[in-house]
């Protein structure tokens, strides 16, 4: 669930804290970071299953590791961290950083009391317009290397897993430039930057000791 920019950010965090003794090639495992979410079939390629709050999907962690849980190999260990940061930034962020009222279908900030109908809250004027704020931010302050973005080929590596090779005609390449270009200022009436980082950052320490702590 989580924007590109967002992944792309968290990956760039994970191959810093890798361990020295894993030579991993960095724009493989960038570009592996990028594939899940380019699939046309997203069910599949992003391993759905309920959520601890009805309406969510998370993937299934466990056929996840089984099928991609590779650090020797740069492209499905991309794909396998894409995975872990939608999982736990549904479970351990997104989900506990709201008031969910099924019974009125609302969604309440506990922080400044705002609180949005359910289709609001999931469309630009909601959630998805909070990311495009936030995606300035992250730019600004270096928490996405454009450098290394750039160096990312347009067209991305196969997999040789069929799911995740039958994508949408639309790159991702031509998806972050329409993010980049939209220049809205931050509100911080749905996420606050500093926590969803915090969170992010989190997410990265878990993600780099379940992976390589003995």
């Amino acid at each position: 669930m989580p924007g590109i920019l967002y992944h792309l950010s968290f990956a760039e965090e994970v191959y810093r804290h890798l361990p020295s003794s894993l030579d991993l090639d960095k724009i493989s495992f960038m570009a592996g970071n990028l594939i899940p979410d380019l699939a046309v079939d997203k069910k599949k390629s992003h391993y759905r299953k309920d959520a601890s709050v009805k309406g969510f999907f998370v993937p299934d962690m466990e056929a996840v590791k089984e099928e991609l849980y590779v650090p020797t190999n740069p492209i499905k260990f991309g794909m396998y961290c894409h995975l872990y940061l939608d999982n736990f930034f549904i479970e351990e962020f997104l989900i506990p950083e709201f008031i969910w009222d099924n019974k009125n279908m609302k969604v309440i900030n506990p922080r400044n009391h705002l609180e949005w109908d359910v289709p609001t809250f999931f469309s630009q004027d909601g959630m998805y317009g909070s990311y495009t704020e936030i995606n300035q931010l992250l730019i600004r302050d270096g928490l996405v290397s454009m450098q290394t973005v750039a160096e990312i080929p347009e067209v991305l590596p196969n997999t040789g897993m069929e799911v995740f090779d039958n994508r949408r005609k639309k790159t991702w390449k031509k998806e972050l430039e329409e993010y980049i270009a939209e220049k809205k200022s931050y509100t911080g009436n749905i996420f606050n930057y500093e926590r969803l980082w915090a969170s992010i950052e989190r997410i990265v320490f878990q993600f780099i000791n379940e992976s390589f702590s003995k």
